[in-house]
């Protein structure tokens, strides 16, 4: 059985970098600094208007914070470079990151959910007018926030899991303005917790899909953006290609799709021929650059017939 493999061609840092890891840290720094300012003037807000539904913001805004860290070190730790323990680097501890970043999401909202329920029962007094006012600062910060990261959100799970933050406390933030609102025209203290119980929904919300894509990704499940069957059809299709087996397709990080499959071809077909055609197919059509095939020809044992198995212990007489 003759074993190779080739790396479609192009280059390099499109399938190893997938995106600019400095714009990347230059994007989480600003909205990192914006964010912390934010979340100190909505906690003293808070504290001096009584208002729970702006402390759940404020908290929420710190779990941001803590989540823009996490991520800004994720990078740094993903620029490291490879080393023989790690072939990969540390890259997919971006993708570790977002999945901290889901949970911690989960674990705000349930501290704000339960100290609303507490609050439903005899609702504290709240000066509405400075809670509208904070409110109104915290929307607009969101909103620069939300602005820096949206580009990069669409490139990144790391990022992606901070613009879920930030959108999540700009509707919050609406949310808080409305309370305040609600509470100047009916006098009624009740909208502070109520809101806050809304906010809690929406945090759940925001995050529930990217812990469920974090953990696809740590599992080493497919990209479901890619048509797994359609890919071994591709490769069937190759000219000499008799057989596609073994076939994986994995996500390593962010726009970092690693591909693998053994290819049963005629015998007589030049190697690197059928080499250069799956890697240039899996390349165009499907956007995979980073990819590994084994050739097996036929009359040949393959790995179809078991035989690359672990070999079974043998049997004492």
């Amino acid at each position: 059985m003759s074993e190779m493999s080739e790396k479609s061609r192009g280059s390099a840092p499109s399938h190893l970098h997938g995106h600019d890891p400095g714009r990347n840290t230059r994007i989480l720094a600003v909205a990192l600094v914006i964010t912390a300012v934010t979340m100190v003037v909505e906690a003293a807000g808070g504290f001096l208007s009584g208002s729970l539904a702006l402390l759940a913001d404020a908290g929420h805004m710190l779990t941001d914070v803590a989540a823009l860290g996490l991520s800004l070190f994720a990078f740094w730790l993903s620029s490291r470079p490879r080393t023989a323990e790690h072939t990969f680097g540390l890259r997919r501890f971006e993708i570790f990151a977002a999945f901290m970043n889901g949970l911690i999401l989960w674990a705000a909202a349930g501290v704000i959910g339960y100290e609303a329920f507490l609050r439903l029962k005899s609702p504290p007094p709240v000066k509405s007018g400075l809670m509208l006012a904070i409110a109104a600062v915290g929307l607009a910060s969101n909103v620069a926030v939300g602005a820096v990261l949206f580009r990069g959100r669409s490139h990144s799970l790391n990022i992606r899991g901070a613009f879920l933050h930030v959108l999540a406390d700009a509707l919050g933030s609406v949310g808080v303005l409305a309370a305040a609102v609600l509470i100047r025209l009916t006098g009624s203290f009740v909208w502070d917790p109520v809101v806050s119980g809304a906010v809690c929904l929406l945090i759940l919300w925001s995050s529930g899909r990217l812990i469920r894509d974090s953990i696809h990704i740590l599992l080493e499940g497919a990209p479901r953006h890619l048509d797994i069957p359609a890919i071994k059809d591709t490769l069937a299709g190759l000219p000499g290609v008799l057989d596609v087996h073994d076939l994986h397709v994995w996500t390593i990080t962010s726009e970092f799709v690693s591909l693998s499959a053994h290819l049963k071809v005629e015998k007589g077909r030049n190697a690197q021929d059928v080499l250069r055609a799956a890697g240039d197919a899996m390349a165009s059509s499907y956007g995979v650059s980073h990819t590994t095939f084994q050739l097996e020809f036929a009359e040949e044992p393959g790995c179809e017939t078991g035989s690359c198995e672990e070999t079974p212990p043998r049997q004492s007489a």
